[in-house]
């Protein structure tokens, strides 16, 4: 279009050109010349409009994925010019992505300002940096297509979608499988049967086991097995080179959104988790507990990056010797092979339990069958998630 205009003004300043050459009538060149700064004279003008502007980029500077957010600009004016053809549009970063695709437009009078806004939708989880908001326009004459990028730096990050996770992907030991964790067997305070004795002074009254103290003559009190919160680690692989591509987001952006929801049944149980994410996370001495926990454990899942220099199985050989006996090890990983075997078995050597993740893609498929029937042969749990697994698309859709 704006072709077709600048090839119908330059034809006609050429037969106006012609037609002064054969009359010889002054006025007519004037008039030609004229036509043919037009274009440069719009161009310029253009350009004019996108001069002393100013803008402020206001939003939350966090929230979950597959939110909807509310970002607000203030335009300023530093001319005494109007801005009246002028429209903005952020520059996104893969994974955030506008409501509505139009550019906005922006009416700013001479030395005025203009506060506007519009609604961006959080597609994935991590630390977003949006640099700068695009200004454009058209020239009077919608001849040429003038741009102008304000920077503007602001960061919002987007912590991974948690999710209900069905049974099939709870860790066995916590009741999605076939191997639920037996009591400890000393007196406590839990709900399994552990024995009968005689009252001792001090003993709550609603333990009393009035039958046998009936039968017997003498108070006796009900003594209940002790249930012991589980420690849990989710190691999750950040290996430089893991990460794959997993249809619009990545095998790490999977992980995260497993990761994160796996925290979230573990603490809600009452047990405690520790995240190990190596390169990204700092490894803690003692592991967090209650929900109140998973502000923190979102935070460093949101900036999780595969830019480690060490693999999670050297990782894991590391802080095995830091965790308790018994600790649940939640494995997520895209990365099938030897290394995992071997790992995973010394991780049962020194009494520890993992639980293996399987981050299956189709060029994968075939070496994650063979590691995990290695891996189930040495009695160790491997729960696989693929692409088409309808929990990837609830985690990263």
């Amino acid at each position: 279009m704006a072709l077709t205009k600048q090839l119908t003004i330059y034809s006609a300043a050429f037969v106006i050109s012609l037609v002064a050459w054969v009359l010889n009538v002054q006025q007519l060149y004037w008039m030609a010349g004229s036509m043919l700064l037009l274009p440069r004279v719009s161009r310029w003008f253009g350009k004019l409009e996108h001069r002393g502007l100013e803008v402020e980029r206001t939003h939350a500077g966090a929230g979950h994925q597959g939110e909807i957010l509310r970002v607000r600009w203030k335009v300023r004016n530093r001319t005494r010019l109007p801005k009246l053809q002028l429209s903005a549009a952020d520059d996104l970063p893969a994974g955030l992505t506008p409501t509505d695709r139009e550019a906005i437009p922006v009416h700013l009078p001479p030395e005025g300002t203009d506060e506007i806004g519009y609604d961006l939708q959080l597609r994935r989880r991590g630390l977003h940096v949006l640099p700068s908001v695009c200004f454009s326009s058209v020239d009077v004459l919608g001849l040429y297509a003038v741009e102008t990028r304000v920077a503007c730096e602001t960061r919002l990050i987007v912590y991974p979608r948690v999710i209900d996770l069905p049974e099939r992907l709870l860790p066995p030991e916590r009741g999605g499988g076939e191997a639920p964790l037996t009591a400890s067997r000393k007196q406590g305070e839990g709900a399994g049967f552990y024995g009968i004795r005689e009252y001792r002074p001090g003993d709550p009254l609603r333990h009393v086991h009035w039958r046998t103290a009936a039968r017997l003559g003498r108070l006796t009190v009900v003594e209940w097995e002790a249930e012991e919160s589980v420690d849990a680690l989710i190691a999750v692989e950040t290996a430089q080179g893991s990460e794959r591509a997993w249809e619009g987001a990545s095998s790490l952006d999977t992980a995260a959104g497993l990761a994160a929801s796996l925290a979230a049944y573990i603490l809600g149980s009452g047990d405690s988790v520790r995240l190990l994410a190596p390169g990204s996370t700092e490894w803690k001495p003692a592991a967090d507990r209650g929900m109140e926990a998973m502000a923190t454990l979102l935070e460093s899942l949101a900036r999780m990056q595969a830019i480690s220099e060490r693999p999670l199985a050297a990782e894991m050989r590391d802080v095995a010797g830091q965790l308790a006996p018994g600790t649940l090890v939640c494995w997520l990983t895209p990365r099938p092979g030897p290394d995992l075997v071997e790992a995973a078995r010394f991780l049962r050597t020194v009494h520890l339990r993992p639980v293996v993740y399987a981050l299956v893609d189709p060029d994968t498929a075939a070496t994650w069958s063979g590691t995990q029937a290695e891996l189930e042969a040495a009695g160790i749990k491997v729960v696989s998630v693929t692409l088409q697994d309808p929990v990837v698309q609830q985690l990263t859709g």
